[in-house]
């Protein structure tokens, strides 16, 4: 079962790959153990047509990531702001 978050993380990734690592959500450390999948999302979201244009485009990269527990998280970078990139953790499987 998936269960919505939402909440912002901290991530180390390893070296000048974006792929991550490690990360700290609610004060605990999750070591990846494996990355079970991976994409870009240029998309639109639910934006109406008229609203499509390059300035509402997003600009994610999304991990399905394993941690050392055996926990399973999607994860994302969100690069729109290029100077401030965040990383938030979107769903936690149970």
């Amino acid at each position: 079962m998936e269960e919505f978050v939402g909440e912002s993380i901290e991530v180390e990734k390893a070296g000048t790959s974006p792929r991550p690592v490690r990360f700290k959500w609610r004060g605990q450390i999750h070591e990846v153990a494996e990355v079970l999948d991976e994409h870009v999302d240029t998309g639109y979201g639910n934006l109406p047509p008229k609203s499509h244009n390059w300035r509402t485009r997003r600009h994610r990269r999304y991990y399905v990531v394993k941690d050392s527990q055996g926990n399973v998280f999607k994860i994302y970078l969100d690069y729109a702001n290029r100077k401030k990139p965040s990383w938030w953790l979107a769903e936690k499987s149970t």
